[in-house]
C-alpha cells in the first residue's frame, strides 16, 4: 500500500490543477448573456464534462493517498487526517456536482424543454457560484485541517512539515485560486518525496 502514496499524491496534484483550469464556468459575476452563450456552445459544455471527470479522478487519487498514508500516522493524528481528508474529498466532489448540474440538465432533456433562456442562465450562474463556494472556501478549509494534521503528525520530513503549516495557514484564506495551487504544489512535493524514498 505504501508504494502507491507517491504516485497517488503526484497524480492528484496534476489532476487537481488541470481541473482548476478547466472549471471556468459563468457565475453570478458574469452577465446572463455570457451564461446563455456559454451553455449554447457544445464545446464549452463538453469542456465542463471533461473537467468534472478530471475532478472525479483527482478525488479518487486523493482518497487513495489518504488511505495509504494514514498507516504511517500515529493514533492521535490518524483520525484527524482521515476526517479532514474525507471532508475535503466530499466537498470537492460536491463542487464538481454543482459545476456540472446545468450541463447535465440540458444533456438529460431529450424533449428540449429546458432551453437556455434567462431563467436557465440564472440557475446556471447560481450553481456555479455554489460550486465556487464549495471549492474555494469549504474544501480549502478542509484542506487546512488535512495538511495541518499531516504536518503535526511527525511522519513527514522536517521541510515538508514546516511548509505544511504554512500551506495550512494559506488555505484559510480562500476566495481565490492561489491557496489551492499552493496546496497542489505541496501535495506534488510530498508525492515526489515519497516516490523517491520508496525507490531507494
Amino acid at each position: 500500500m505504501r508504494r502507491i502514496e507517491g504516485p497517488a499524491a503526484i497524480g492528484f496534484a496534476v489532476a487537481y490543477v488541470a481541473a482548476l483550469v478547466l472549471t471556468n464556468v459563468p457565475d453570478e459575476g458574469e452577465t446572463r448573456q455570457k451564461a446563455i452563450d456559454f451553455y449554447n456552445s457544445a464545446g464549452e459544455k463538453s469542456r465542463v464534462l471533461v473537467a468534472v471527470y478530471v475532478m472525479a479522478i483527482a478525488a479518487l487519487l486523493f482518497v487513495a493517498f489518504v488511505a495509504a498514508f494514514a498507516r504511517r500516522l500515529g493514533d492521535a493524528a490518524r483520525p484527524a487526517a482521515i476526517a479532514a481528508g474525507g471532508a475535503f474529498a466530499g466537498l470537492y466532489l460536491a463542487a464538481a456536482g454543482a459545476f456540472v448540474a446545468p450541463t447535465l440538465t440540458l444533456s438529460l432533456d431529450a424533449s428540449g424543454t429546458n432551453t437556455v433562456d434567462e431563467a436557465f442562465a440564472d440557475f446556471a450562474r447560481g450553481m456555479s457560484t455554489l460550486g465556487d463556494a464549495l471549492l474555494l472556501v469549504c474544501s480549502a478549509f478542509a484542506a487546512t485541517g488535512f495538511v495541518a494534521a499531516l504536518a503535526w503528525s511527525g511522519a513527514l520530513p522536517r521541510p515538508l512539515a514546516w511548509s505544511g503549516f504554512l500551506v495550512a495557514a494559506a488555505c484559510l484564506f480562500g476566495f481565490t485560486f492561489v491557496p489551492l495551487i499552493v496546496f497542489a504544489a505541496w501535495m506534488l512535493a510530498l508525492g515526489v518525496t515519497l516516490a523517491v524514498s520508496d525507490a531507494d
